[in-house]
């Protein structure tokens, strides 16, 4: 019989799934632990099949958990959970084979489902388990956390440092900046740990977007990989054949989420953000995440557009609130008169609350930025046409 083990500070949560997941005891067993270093302890002890794990815990957190899975039971199946799931994350962390997401309040159906899915994948051999170090990366990066990360594979070691949430600099071998991250993907085998007590300041050196650079990286193992099949691969036996199917399928894996689907989606979103060029006095404009992520831009004036889009987030929700308090209809559209610009922020919520952002449902916001006589009459319809149009990449 297969083992769960289910990590959570929440007592009532575990018991609750505990008791939820009853009806499964015929299939699996499960065991919890209140925070990371319990888990540690368990899975010391126990033959663990699949762990599920929160990620904001005392003592250690589910980062740390996670990082010290890779480390020790790279071929363990995860199941994150989290009180803070987005369209956004949903589409930057996909259910692929590494890396399950739930959403709190936990649906049980959903639970009892994937945790099927994931002993089913453990049981078919060649599958692929465990944590990737670009899934990693994209939970940093989504739960906004402050960290210094070390990524290691036999005798090379980078590290990577994230300020809240925010991907600044990395280091591996010779290289720095988005060379030292790019080398770090090309890692077989990579362990990952988490600096706790670090007291060195890093200057951000990395301006790329984080999905940016996955695709790109991706691109980069797709190369090598072509070469490899040209016959320039190294003639030695040392590589068995289930590495070389496991690094083939997680390199496609990777490929198809971020490369095929973002390539596509950031065409088509380009598209439509070029249709504003047309309006008098265009001179930028931004499609940003709630949390102030670009996810995409046209910049003809060279205006920092990325460092926008967290304004942007705070200025709509502050404008939204006031609205909803006077009971006049949600406000959408924010308009600054700058002396030398007009800038218009829109947003757009297919959630009846203005403060919720629920997966399945687009959540985005527009900036666009205009010479002082500008068309802004018309920028404003363009804007609302665009925007919905931009949206049905974000459910």
């Amino acid at each position: 019989m297969k083992t769960i083990l289910i990590v959570d500070d929440e007592p009532r949560l575990l018991q609750s799934m505990q008791a939820g997941l009853k009806e499964h005891s015929d299939r699996f067993s499960v065991v919890t632990a209140n925070n990371g270093e319990e888990a540690v302890g368990v899975l010391s002890s126990t033959a663990i099949d699949l762990v599920i794990t929160d990620l904001k815990m005392p003592k250690m957190d589910g980062f740390e958990l996670l990082a010290y899975i890779t480390s020790h039971h790279p071929n363990l199946s995860t199941i994150v959970m989290t009180a803070f799931n987005t369209p956004e994350i949903e589409r930057k962390i996909r259910n692929t084979q590494c890396l399950k997401m739930l959403e709190k309040p936990i649906d049980f159906d959903e639970l009892a489902t994937s945790i099927s899915d994931a002993l089913e994948r453990s049981n078919d051999e060649g599958s692929l388990t465990g944590i990737s170090l670009s899934n990693f990366l994209q939970l940093i990066e989504a739960e906004q956390k402050t960290c210094l990360i070390e990524v290691s594979s036999k005798a090379e070691k980078g590290y990577i440092y994230f300020n809240q949430g925010d991907l600044c600099s990395a280091i591996f071998n010779n290289s720095k900046g988005e060379e030292a991250v790019y080398g770090m993907l090309m890692l077989n085998d990579v362990k990952i740990q988490i600096k706790k007590h670090f007291t060195k300041k890093f200057k951000k050196t990395i301006t790329t977007p984080l999905v940016a650079m996955l695709m790109k990286g991706m691109q980069r193992i797709d190369e090598k990989l072509e070469m490899d099949e040209a016959g320039e691969t190294s003639s030695s036996d040392d590589f068995s054949s289930s590495e070389e199917a496991t690094n083939e399928a997680v390199t496609q894996n990777i490929h198809n989420e971020y490369s095929t689907k973002g390539d596509e989606n950031m065409s088509e979103i380009n598209d439509a953000l070029a249709k504003l060029e047309v309006i008098d006095g265009f001179m930028a404009a931004g499609i940003f995440t709630p949390n102030g992520e670009i996810a995409a831009q046209l910049n003809k004036a060279g205006i920092k557009l990325d460092e926008i889009g967290s304004l942007a987030n705070e200025v709509l929700l502050k404008a939204q609130k006031a609205t909803d308090m006077m009971d006049v209809g949600r406000g959408q559209v924010v308009h600054i008169e700058a002396p030398k610009a007009q800038i218009l922020a829109r947003c757009h919520n297919e959630n009846p609350d203005y403060a919720v952002t629920e997966a399945g449902k687009a959540h985005v916001h527009m900036v666009v930025i205009l010479s002082k006589d500008c068309n802004l009459a018309m920028a404003k319809i363009k804007m609302s046409s665009i925007i919905q149009e931009c949206a049905a990449f974000f459910r």
